[in-house]
């Protein structure tokens, strides 16, 4: 995996810390699509964050009419995550608990997005939970970890609910 590679490491150490502040600082957790559309209870939500795309970046994304070619490498590439604690309750006040989905435990690339006039690229951890939500309260603290050693730990509130809409 690209993200264990410490050696070839090709970020500066500002541009990693910059990388990490924007993570933190942008993440929520949301509902997912398949929520959004159903309206039915839920086991599942996520955590949707981003960060701003270098200028090399955004000046081939204007330049190819809004697109980018997808290469390793990428910033978010190195990065992963460890949950240090949580706690959630749906609207029947029961705990909920994570379930293992055999999901890496890394950032993954979403569509690109623009805020403030910024191009951003989105990223997001999908969770499965033990028992379903209509309405979803509670704290996760998630540490974000690069392959050159950074971290940056942030407390993400949760007050999700399935009539919600997801962020674009």
């Amino acid at each position: 995996m690209i993200s264990c590679n410490t050696e070839n490491y090709p970020y500066s150490d500002e541009e990693t810390e910059q990388f990490l502040n924007e993570v933190v600082k942008n993440a929520k957790a949301t509902i997912t699509d398949l929520t959004e559309i159903d309206r039915k209870p839920a086991d599942k939500f996520g955590i949707l964050t981003r960060y701003t795309l270098s200028k090399k970046d955004q000046d081939e994304y204007h330049k190819n009419n809004g697109t980018i070619v997808n290469k390793d490498g990428n910033i978010y590439d190195f990065n992963t995550y460890n949950l240090k604690d949580y706690q959630l309750k749906n609207e029947k006040n029961e705990v909920l608990k994570f379930v293992d989905n055999g999901a890496a435990k890394t950032l993954q690339g979403l569509p690109f997005g623009e805020y403030e006039n910024v191009l951003c690229r989105n990223l997001g951890i999908m969770f499965n939970l033990n028992k379903k939500f209509e309405k979803l309260n509670g704290f996760i603290n998630i540490e974000f970890e690069m392959s050159n050693g950074m971290k940056k730990e942030v407390k993400i509130p949760v007050n999700i609910s399935i009539n919600d809409k997801v962020p674009d």
